[in-house]
């Protein structure tokens, strides 16, 4: 006997967490330069702040206009 037609489950769920999973580490990422730029500023007034490295990403990267930033590990 054939089974009668059921929809299939939504990605809705799926899709909700994601989204929020990503803006959470947008904001993340926003405050964390914010509180690196406050702490430069404190311990530089004055001064412009420089950029800061990735600190998840350990690989060889570029800076367009700027200059890089010393190696080492980004501290609060």
């Amino acid at each position: 006997m054939v089974e009668p037609y059921r929809r299939p489950k939504t990605f809705t769920p799926l899709v909700t967490v994601y989204i929020c999973a990503f803006y959470t580490g947008v904001i993340g990422a926003a405050i964390t330069e914010q509180l690196y730029k406050e702490k430069y500023w404190e311990d530089h007034p004055g001064e412009s702040v420089p950029l800061m490295k990735p600190i998840f990403y350990g690989g060889p990267w570029r800076v367009m206009r700027g200059d890089v930033p010393p190696t080492g590990k980004f501290e609060f």
